[in-house]
C-alpha cells in the first residue's frame, strides 16, 4: 500500500513538472529536430504555433501516442493481483514508431512533401492500435495491426 501511495504521488508530480527546455519556435520548419526531447504539454505548444495543419497533426499525434505509451507503462506497474511483465505491447509501438519518423525524416530531408501526411497516418494507425490494447480489445488490436496499411 505505501508503494502504492508512493507512485501515485511519483505520477503526480511528473504530470505538473515541465522537463526539458521550452519549445523552439521554428520546430514547425524543422519538425524532426527536437520532436523526442518534448513532453506532451510541450509537443500541443508547438502545434498550437504550426501554421501547417499536417505538421500541427504530426505533434498532436506525438504527444497523444507519448501519453498512451505512457499508459501502458503505469496499468503494467497497478496491476497487483496478476502482474503483467510481458512489454511487448509497449515496445512494439515505440519500435513502430522510431522506425517511422526515421523514415519520414530521412524522405522529408529529401524534399518528399508526402512524409509527413504518412507519418501522421502511422500515428493514427499505432495511436488506435494502443487505444484497443488498454481497453482490453486485444483480438480487434491484432486485426488491425494485421490489416494492410492505407498509403
Amino acid at each position: 500500500m505505501k508503494y502504492r501511495s508512493l507512485l501515485i504521488l511519483g505520477l503526480a508530480g511528473s504530470l505538473f513538472s515541465l522537463s526539458g527546455s521550452a519549445a523552439n519556435p521554428d520546430d514547425c520548419d524543422h519538425p524532426f529536430t527536437h520532436g523526442s526531447e518534448y513532453n506532451p504539454q510541450q509537443l500541443r505548444q508547438v502545434a498550437k504555433k504550426c501554421d501547417q495543419t499536417e505538421i500541427a497533426d504530426l505533434f498532436y499525434n506525438r504527444a497523444y501516442h507519448t501519453e498512451l505509451l505512457q499508459k501502458f507503462q503505469v496499468l503494467n506497474r497497478l496491476q497487483s493481483h496478476k502482474p503483467n511483465h510481458d512489454l511487448t505491447h509497449y515496445h512494439t509501438q515505440r519500435i513502430f514508431i522510431a522506425l517511422s519518423e526515421a523514415f519520414a525524416k530521412r524522405s522529408w530531408e529529401r524534399g518528399e512533401t508526402q512524409a509527413i501526411g504518412q507519418l501522421n497516418r502511422q500515428y493514427d494507425r499505432s495511436i488506435e492500435i494502443a487505444e484497443y490494447q488498454l481497453k482490453g480489445y486485444d483480438v480487434l488490436a491484432a486485426q488491425t495491426r494485421q490489416a494492410p496499411a492505407t498509403p
